[in-house]
């Protein structure tokens, strides 16, 4: 019986599709912290996802190495694309592991700006995993998604300093203000992981214009 060839763009998609399961368990997290209610489990589902996204990532590589043939871009082009979004996965890992650990309640002046933080990081690594699987059949539309992305991360910048501006303040609590402000700077370096992938898209989009 003739086995079925496995596309490289099938094991990409798996991939995204467990990224995009990571991120929406994250969100969902951190909205339980601001509502002190941590679900523990929750957090194991983000740290899984990784693991699971981890093995993906190995057999998308194997895969790409002996297939040899990854148009319309390069196999080292998807390498990196793939190393990269792989980096965002460990990110939501290291924030679900600090917030197992996370001693506090949040702090209730900066709720509603860390649930548009949360809510931005979401977005963008949606909008990224649309952008990725539109780069092989719709260079114009990958494009606008890039230029959200880049927007998202501006609004992101200012939900990140109104929530420092608040906390830094509150010089009586230290050690609350430093993990506080180690969560929120977590989360928004996710978002700029984001936009660095996206940035390289739009490099391959000048690199292949024809496509």
């Amino acid at each position: 019986m003739k086995t079925k060839k496995i596309k490289i763009s099938d094991i990409s998609k798996e991939f995204l599709d467990e990224l995009s399961k990571g991120i929406n368990a994250l969100q969902e997290c951190i909205n339980n912290l601001i509502e002190n209610k941590v679900d523990q489990s929750k957090l194991d589902e983000v740290i899984t996802c990784e693991h699971k996204c981890d093995r993906i990532k190995e057999r998308f590589i194997e895969t790409l190495f002996k297939d040899k043939k990854a148009l319309p871009f390069l196999v080292e082009d998807r390498y990196k694309i793939m190393n990269a979004i792989d980096g965002i996965s460990d990110k939501t890992e290291g924030i679900a592991r600090h917030m197992k650990v996370f001693p506090f309640e949040v702090f209730q002046e900066i709720r509603e700006e860390l649930r548009n933080l949360t809510s931005y990081s979401k977005e963008v690594v949606e909008i990224l995993i649309d952008c990725i699987g539109l780069m092989e059949t719709d260079f114009k539309a990958a494009y606008q998604k890039t230029l959200n992305i880049e927007s998202l991360k501006r609004k992101a910048r200012h939900s990140k300093y109104d929530i420092l501006e608040i906390i830094y303040k509150k010089k009586e609590e230290a050690l609350r203000v430093i993990l506080t402000s180690n969560l929120t700077n977590q989360i928004f370096d996710l978002i700029g992981m984001t936009e660095e992938i996206s940035d390289y898209l739009r490099g391959l989009i000048l690199k292949y214009p024809n496509q």
